[in-house]
Formats: C-alpha cells, structure tokens, sequence
C-alpha cells in the first residue's frame, strides 16, 4: 500500500482524491463509519445544514461538475456530494469502513507504517496520514441520573427517526405528536433542530 489516510470524511476525501490526480492509485481509506462523509455520515438530525457557504465550503466541485443548489446547504446534500467525490475518484474500491484503527508502527527496516485494525487487518504503508477530526464521538452531558433516565433519549449525531417518524430531508416527525420533548443544547445544531422539533412535538422544552 502506498498511502493510507485515516477518516473518510472531507480532509481524507480530498487527500485520496489529489493522491488520485498526481498518479497514486495505491489510496486506502479507513473509516469507523460505514461509508464517507465523516461529521456529515453522523450528523442527520432534522434541519442540519452547513452554515458555510457552499461555494467555499464543498470541495472538487469543478473537478465533480456538481453545482449546489443553496448558498446553505442542508447535510443530505452535503453527503451525497462525499459519496460523488468518493466515486469520482474510486476511493471506495479499497477503503475499509466500519474499521477502526488499533495499532501504527514505524517499521524502520522496511521504512513503512504497519497498520492493524479492529477487524483484523494487518498491512503496511509507505505513507500514513490522519483526518480523524473532533465530531465524531457523541458528546453527553454529565447531569446526575442522565443514566437512569426512563424516557427515551439519544445524541443528535444518531438521531432515532425510528421513534421520531420523518427523515433527515424534512419529513415531518408525527411520532412525537403526543410527546414532550427537551433539547439540551442551543448551538449551532439545537437552533437548526429546534424549529423542527417544535412543528410536531406536542411540547418542547430547551434547556
């Protein structure tokens, strides 16, 4: 292998996808997720959005032809646009995804990184590089008896449209006609939330 780039998500997209342009064709992905997209894999809770503009915010979109229908972007688009760029640039052929990687070590007589993961690989590269980024793992907040709570309860980054009922691209969530909802949280992702919660829940509280 000649390069391996830890994350699928924009840094590791846009990696593989110049690797790909200057002749490298030996490109891996390792991603935890199951597919690309990085925060926008995670992130689809109702009303998400970039509030980038698109124009600046999505990568290769000349190289893609793509054009963004919005100056703000909503996440469905966003992500189906990492998954154009991943088959753009066949970096879906050998990336590994639901994996995780365990172990890196510098061989130094081979002058290669060796690579083990959670499921079991165990390969070498000559380059190694990382997008891991912050937004992956689920932040909860620390409140005494969070842990003991009896309703129902998730992160935003895996909302439950099984209990909620609609979708990330707007449907409403007439699941939660007879529930009181609370919203711990009002930043960028409570106030994109928040509005759409309030159409269907019966009350809602933010906190």
């Amino acid at each position: 292998m000649t390069f391996a780039f830890i994350g699928a998500g924009l840094s590791g997209l846009v990696v593989g996808a110049r690797l790909k342009e200057a002749g490298i064709k030996d490109v891996r992905l390792i991603e935890k997720g199951g597919d690309v997209g990085g925060t926008w894999y995670w992130n689809r809770y109702p009303g998400v959005r970039c509030d980038t503009a698109a124009m600046i915010y999505l990568p290769l979109l000349e190289e893609t032809g793509y054009i963004p229908s919005e100056k703000y972007v909503r996440g469905p688009e966003i992500l189906e646009h990492c998954e154009r760029i991943a088959e753009h640039y066949g970096l879906r052929d050998k990336a590994l995804f639901h994996t995780e990687v365990h172990s890196l070590e510098w061989q130094e007589d081979q002058q290669v990184w060796r690579i083990r993961t959670s499921r079991g690989d165990d390969f070498t590269a000559k380059y190694l590089g990382m997008g891991t980024g912050p937004l992956h793992v689920a932040k909860l907040p620390g409140i005494p008896g969070i842990e003991s709570f009896a309703g129902k309860s998730f992160h935003t980054s895996r909302w439950d449209y099984e209990y909620t009922g609609g979708d990330a691209h707007g449907a409403p969530m007439d699941k939660l006609a007879d529930k009181r909802v609370a919203v711990i949280g009002t930043g960028a992702t409570g106030v994109q939330c928040i509005p759409q919660l309030a159409k269907t829940a019966k009350e809602l509280f933010v906190f």
